[in-house]
């Protein structure tokens, strides 16, 4: 089968006729409703699906699933998920969807919303293409070490781009300017803070903040259980979790995540020119974020 990955989502579908233009409209309306009555839900669709797909794009998510370092990759999905289950199971009294497929409609939904935050211009829609078909699982049986690594550096963040969706280095660094969404919560992830300042626009700010700010490196929890993160001189706590700060430097993190070297004397990684691309051509982000495939 098919597998098309597209800004963060793993679009799997076997037929493209299953619903009627009306049906699709009333399943996107619907989306729509709920991303403008909370827009914040708008990373949080974002991230649902990811976070599916790594184990399948069938609707499922584990809450409960923890790895080997103690993280649990799934933590903070849980409202997303209640808002989506219960208007899906409103909607399946109209529209025959699965769950798997009303996910990724609203997650489509909500990056074009945060496109167009970001530019106010109906003209640069991403005009993701959809296929429909995924089913619903049934038993739960993603691995949770199947998740990337918070902690690590570039080789383990590439390695798992590879391993996991046949990405090359290149989609792995455009993918994750998705992070330009949302932010991290001591309540979930552990770590703290937006990554960027307008985080509801879906734009190059991740890799311009990634490649001109000065970062130093803290510990936002505790020397047992520790969660280092870089965070931006200045007042506000913009942070890069060191997944991020390996595409522009080659940070040589310990098991606990923590680099001991400063930033300026580390030597640039081997993606630093895709970084300086995406940063200067913000176009060129969204043409690759979008053309990203995996079989």
């Amino acid at each position: 089968m098919l597998r098309i990955i597209v800004p963060v989502l793993l679009l799997i579908g076997t037929a493209s006729a299953l619903f009627t233009a009306s049906e699709l409209e009333v399943v996107k309306r619907l989306c729509n409703n709920i991303l403008d009555r909370k827009p914040v839900l708008i990373a949080g669709f974002v991230r649902l699906i990811f976070h599916d797909c790594v184990g399948g794009c069938n609707g499922c998510v584990d809450l409960n699933l923890e790895d080997s370092n103690g993280d649990q990759p799934n933590a903070g999905l849980g409202s997303s998920i209640a808002v989506l289950n219960r208007r899906h199971d409103e909607l399946r009294q109209t529209v025959n969807i699965s769950k798997a497929d009303f996910w990724a409609t609203c997650a489509v939904e909500a990056l074009e919303k945060a496109r167009f935050l970001a530019t106010n211009d109906t003209s640069k829609s991403l005009n993701i293409p959809m296929l429909y078909g995924r089913a619903d699982c049934r038993p739960m049986l993603t691995v949770a070490d199947r998740f990337p690594d918070p902690h690590a550096g570039l080789n383990k963040t590439l390695e798992w781009c590879d391993n996991t969706f046949n990405f090359n280095s290149t989609w792995c660094v455009a993918i994750l300017g998705a992070h330009t969404l949302g932010q991290a919560r001591p309540s979930a992830s552990g770590f703290r803070g937006p990554w960027v300042a307008d985080a509801r626009h879906l734009d190059n700010a991740y890799f311009q903040d990634l490649r001109d700010k000065r970062w130093l490196q803290v510990n936002r929890r505790t020397v047992t259980d520790p969660r280092w993160q870089f965070e931006a001189e200045g007042p506000s706590v913009f942070m890069m979790l060191n997944a991020d700060m390996c595409l522009f430097r080659d940070i040589q993190p310990d098991s606990a995540g923590r680099v001991v070297d400063p930033l300026d004397a580390t030597p640039e990684s081997s993606t630093k020119d895709d970084v300086d691309t995406f940063a200067d051509n913000n176009e060129e982000w969204i043409r690759v974020f979008k053309a990203v495939r995996i079989n």
